[in-house]
C-alpha cells in the first residue's frame, strides 16, 4: 500500500517533497486530474473519495506542491 507522499512524488514525478533550506519554494505542479486518479488508488478504508481528495490536496499544501497552477488552499469545495 503506497502513501500519499509516494504517490504525489510518482504523480509528479518530483525527487523530493519539500526544502528545508527553501521556505518559499514551490516544489511542482499537479494536476486535479491526477489528484483524482491517486484518490481512486489510495487504499484508506471507510473514506469516500472525496474525503481521498481532501487528504491529498492537505499533503500538497505541507509540500508546497500546486495544483493546476494554483495554492491547494483556494480549492474548498469538491472538485468537478
Amino acid at each position: 500500500m503506497a502513501t500519499i507522499s509516494e504517490l504525489i512524488k510518482k504523480a509528479g514525478n518530483f525527487t523530493k517533497l519539500s526544502s528545508k533550506d527553501k521556505k518559499e519554494e514551490i516544489m511542482g505542479d499537479l494536476s486535479m486530474e491526477k489528484i483524482k486518479e491517486m484518490a481512486k488508488t489510495l487504499e484508506i478504508p471507510g473514506n469516500t473519495e472525496e474525503a481521498k481528495i481532501r487528504q491529498i490536496i492537505g499533503s500538497c499544501v505541507s509540500y508546497r506542491i500546486t495544483i493546476d497552477g494554483k495554492d491547494p488552499r483556494e480549492l474548498t469545495k469538491y472538485p468537478d
